[in-house]
């Protein structure tokens, strides 16, 4: 297999690179998060640039999607399978990160998501850059928490989503990463109007849903839309539909591929969040609009939310949070003030996609050199 040209791609200049973006994570359709989707703009816009740009990612057996293109590739007999429907071809294996017969290898990785020390020192050994691109923690926290010293790591360059991570990453490593949040097309996510529902997306306990529900009963009056995101465990489903059979004035919908459909009906966004936010890509996502947003203070959501919203510490009372809704929700002065103020931070120049694009672009021609 062998990466393509986009349709209609243009070459830049001189410059025609082969870029894999890879994370030991699933990839679109198998898991559906912040991630994921940045991954799949970015290859878009790099194919749509004239680079030849492909995904590699962790196949998961836990879907009828996994197991078909697990028998597929083993009867190519090889480690991994190959498709291509989200326009460009997505490599998936059991071991991203070092099971790589049958794929084609590129000039130049990015490394987002699991197991990246592991993934950059696999590439190293075959004679291929790697650049790491941080979304997440995992760096610092958590069960993969890199052991290694500053001069252990296998990465060219590094890449932070936010002034938040890089911080985070200098404080450990010493190294300052250069800053590239999440790429968005705003035309994608803008709508007209002010919705008439408080939206809560993803319920689940790290997302701040019980946080949620406890503003929910705490405010009857006012109509919430929850959305899911993640898969909850049969458990976490009983006890979320328990609670929600209390709430009369709480509706909830599947995800949609397309969330204009859901902040088309959002007045105000609730993100209550209980862990270390690096971004908060749906907050991003319902400015475009002009939708303020309630939100916790965790990790970099200070930094996604600006001047759009109003911030409180996770673990405040619910009541102190149904106050603030209230507030925004019932006061049109603040309400206008503050939808005003979302829709100038979503038009900053660190969001403008050319700007991103361009920087990501120079990292990696570098990287490659």
């Amino acid at each position: 297999m062998a990466f393509h040209d986009a349709p209609g791609a243009q070459r830049q200049g001189n410059t025609f690179m082969s870029l894999l973006l890879a994370s030991g994570t699933p990839h679109l359709p198998q898991l559906i998060g912040g991630l994921e989707i940045n991954t799949h703009q970015v290859a878009l816009e790099l194919n749509g640039r004239g680079h030849r740009t492909a995904v590699l990612s962790k196949l998961s057996l836990r879907d009828f999607f996994g197991a078909r293109r697990f028998l597929a590739s083993r009867a190519r007999l090889s480690d991994i399978s190959v498709d291509h429907s989200l326009g460009y071809e997505v490599y998936r294996s059991l071991k991203p990160w070092s099971d790589l017969r049958g794929l084609v290898l590129p000039k130049v990785v990015v490394v987002q998501n699991g197991n990246m020390v592991q993934m950059g020192r696999t590439f190293r050994s075959r004679g291929i850059s790697s650049v790491a691109y941080l979304h997440g923690l995992e760096f610092d926290t958590g069960p993969r928490a890199w052991q290694e010293t500053t001069h252990d790591l296998p990465f060219s360059a590094y890449i932070a989503n936010s002034a938040y991570t890089a911080a985070r990453f200098k404080t450990r490593f010493g190294i300052e990463p250069a800053v590239i949040p999440p790429i968005f097309r705003p035309e994608l996510y803008r709508t007209p109007g002010e919705g008439r529902y408080v939206t809560f997306i993803n319920p689940v306990a790290v997302k701040g849903v019980e946080l949620a529900l406890a503003v929910a009963e705490l405010c009857p009056d006012i109509p919430f839309l929850f959305v899911r995101g993640w898969p909850l465990s049969a458990k976490a489903e009983s006890q979320l539909q328990r609670h929600l059979a209390r709430l009369s004035n709480v509706r909830m919908i599947e995800r949609s591929i397309d969330m204009r459909s859901i902040y088309a009906e959002t007045r105000v966004l609730l993100v209550p969040s209980q862990w270390e936010e690096t971004w908060g890509r749906v907050v991003s996502e319902a400015q475009f609009s002009g939708i303020p947003v309630l939100s916790s203070n965790s990790g970099g959501l200070p930094e996604s939310v600006g001047p759009g919203g109003i911030l409180l510490c996770r673990d405040d009372p619910p009541a102190l949070w149904a106050e603030q809704l209230r507030v925004m929700w019932g006061d049109s002065g603040v309400y206008r003030m503050k939808r005003e103020a979302t829709l100038a931070h979503a038009d900053r120049p660190a969001l403008d996609i050319g700007y991103q694009m361009d920087q990501l672009i120079a990292i990696t021609e570098r990287a490659a050199a």
